[in-house]
């Protein structure tokens, strides 16, 4: 008890670094579909607002506001676990896929919702659009991608946009320069007043010993 009395506020540091770290940790389980392995997810911030549309509540995705990081379950290499994957997707799951624009011809990364899907053959085929861009009736705008054309990159589990916002804040230099330099520069002056202690303790016990050996001299 002398113990802990001693050391409380080292207890209650600790403490709340253990809640905030298992609060993180299952924070990010549950983004990347209640899963720690990393292995196959690939995270990416969404820069348009193509998704940012009303949320569809009866979705596990409900809506993406732009900005917001995103973990993706990749498409998986072997092709058992592969079709398995494309079978399981349903209408109102997210994709991530490459597409071309079929204006511009400029290859881009999009993420949309599974609005429609067909099977042939054991081929899939998937119709997509923006939550913003089906809210809006006058665009009728889509994407289709098969489960054999290899343009799939893989199924949003989890969408943050807090994560994002701090992501992309530090991938700014004055988000770097909070971030290491400030960090950098209190460490110097804890460092340089911990030696200013130092020298001014050896001071005045060398000013002691000088006193006491006045003292003693006749």
């Amino acid at each position: 008890m002398d113990w802990l009395k001693e050391n409380k506020k080292t207890v209650i540091v600790a403490a709340i670094v253990v809640i905030v770290v298992v609060a993180a940790v299952g924070y990010v389980f549950n983004l990347n579909g209640n899963s720690l392995n990393f292995s196959d997810t690939e995270l990416r911030i969404v820069v348009s607002g193509s998704m940012d549309g009303e949320p569809r509540e009866q979705y596990e995705i409900e809506t993406i506001p732009t900005g917001s990081a995103v973990f993706i379950s990749e498409v998986p290499t072997s092709e058992s676990a592969r079709n398995e994957f494309y079978s399981d997707l349903r209408v109102g799951d997210v994709l991530t896929f490459n597409y071309m624009n079929p204006v511009s011809h400029e290859n881009m990364v999009v993420t949309h919702r599974i609005i429609d899907i067909k099977e042939s053959g054991g081929v899939y085929t998937y119709t997509l659009a923006g939550d913003s861009i089906r809210d809006d009736p006058t665009n009728s705008s889509t994407q289709v991608v098969t489960s054999d054309s290899g343009d799939v990159i893989g199924k949003v589990t989890g969408v943050s946009y807090v994560l994002g916002v701090v992501i992309t804040f530090l991938s700014t230099w004055y988000g770097k320069v909070i971030v290491i330099i400030i960090p950098c520069i209190l460490l110097i002056i804890s460092e340089s007043r911990n030696i200013y202690n130092i020298l001014k303790g050896n001071k005045e016990s060398e000013e002691s010993e000088l006193r006491d050996e006045q003292e003693v001299l006749p």
